[in-house]
């Protein structure tokens, strides 16, 4: 009796689970993609039957690219089906460095891809030596040809089965960082970052698509930076970054304040809305579709994940933080999904007690209750979602990418 009546106590003793709580699931790639040196996926895209990855290469060859290296880096295009199987790949064509940076799928299934490029510079000819005896005839090496930074925007067209339909350039006046093209109706729209000595400022770039570019058009002057966007439905964008200076009349509050920005289909700027906390710099790094945006809130001792729904600019529905070693990446289809790496314990994953930093991949509710939860074997570097195949994460530990596939 006593036995029993011990085993009835203990039981009692064992803190329940709560019904609504969820448990960390591991994760495994569907393939894994070695390479050798500074390599990196920048964009993933997804069709009703394919995943479509976007980056650069650094590495000489690939087991999974075809090609060898030109330059110093190759920006490289590559396309899966939905169970990891490779479908085809194509290394992006220039003459000097590149890198691709971000991608959008039009209409007609073909693939829009942008990154950027060096510049050859044509050395300048030495004069030739007068009154100098050569009896020995000796061969004076020629002036080799120099590079500029990264100051031409590259365009790429690819179709939807990997061949190459156009490509275009645009010289830029400055260092240029591409960071989302989006599609509007007959043109294209970039966005992104500038760079001149100390200062930064985000930019707005628009083309049709036979590649006629109008002048491009700058966003803030000394420290703002736009890293991702989305298309309204006037042809206008919702862009999101970080600044630290006068934007229209919003002076900013702290070092560095996220932003999200309202502009016109014309490319002016309309509105500024900050989200800021004290004594913290913020960026916000991704928008998706319903204006669900994820970044980053810095103290001075610790970092959070940011992930918040906005029902109009300024407006939260709700926000979650995640005590975190990166900034969130977020998407959103039938639910929203938001992927970081975790440096603590996250309300509605009890058993979640981490401890080393580990990735992370959450599914959220309508008020960012965690639905389920996932384990990432390393940190997640691009996130999309469809309802044909599910949410795709992509991994890279440093010397492999990792495709995850959650349905």
């Amino acid at each position: 009796m006593k036995k029993i009546l011990s085993l009835i106590f203990a039981a009692v003793l064992i803190p329940l689970t709560p019904a609504n709580a969820a448990t960390m699931k591991v994760t495994k790639s569907l393939v894994e993609l070695s390479y050798t040196k500074s390599d990196q996926v920048s964009d993933v895209l997804l069709t009703p039957v394919s995943i479509v990855l976007v980056g650069t290469t650094e590495s000489a060859s690939s087991p999974w690219l075809s090609g060898a290296l030109t330059g110093l880096s190759d920006g490289f295009v590559t396309s899966y089906s939905s169970i990891g199987a490779p479908m085809w790949n194509l290394r992006l064509p220039g003459v000097s460095d590149e890198i691709a940076t971000t991608a959008a799928i039009d209409a007609d299934g073909s693939i829009w891809i942008v990154g950027a490029s060096s510049s050859q510079i044509a050395p300048t000819p030495a004069p030739s030596p007068t009154r100098v005896l050569n009896p020995d005839n000796v061969v004076i090496d020629p002036t080799q040809s120099a590079t500029t930074p990264l100051n031409r925007i590259k365009l790429w067209q690819v179709s939807n089965t990997g061949n190459l339909l156009n490509s275009y350039d645009y010289l830029s006046p400055n260092i240029i960082s591409p960071r989302k093209v989006l599609i509007s109706g007959s043109n294209l729209i970039i966005v992104g970052n500038l760079y001149e000595k100390t200062a930064t400022s985000g930019f707005y770039l628009s083309t049709t698509k036979a590649g006629a570019f109008s002048p491009i058009i700058k966003i803030g002057s000394k420290n703002t930076q736009i890293n991702d966007a989305i298309l309204n439905a006037d042809g206008g964008l919702t862009a999101v970054g970080a600044s630290g200076e006068l934007l229209l009349k919003v002076k900013p509050i702290s070092k560095l304040d996220a932003i999200t920005l309202r502009i016109s289909n014309s490319g002016s700027l309309q509105q500024v809305a900050q989200a800021t906390l004290k004594n913290t710099t913020r960026s916000w790094n991704s928008i998706d579709a319903g204006l669900l945006q994820a970044g980053r809130v810095l103290y001075s001792n610790k970092q959070e994940a940011a992930v918040t729904k906005f029902s109009a600019l300024n407006k939260p529905v709700w926000n979650v933080r995640y005590l975190s070693r990166s900034s969130a990446l977020a998407t959103v289809s039938k639910n929203t999904w938001a992927t970081f790496v975790s440096s603590g314990a996250i309300k509605g994953v009890p058993t979640w007690k981490p401890k080393t930093a580990s990735s992370v991949l959450l599914e959220l509710g309508k008020k960012g209750e965690v639905i389920s939860a996932h384990s990432l074997s390393a940190p997640a570097v691009a996130i999309a979602s469809n309802n044909e195949i599910g949410t795709v994460v992509i991994t890279d530990s440093g010397v492999s990418f990792g495709l995850v596939v959650v349905n």
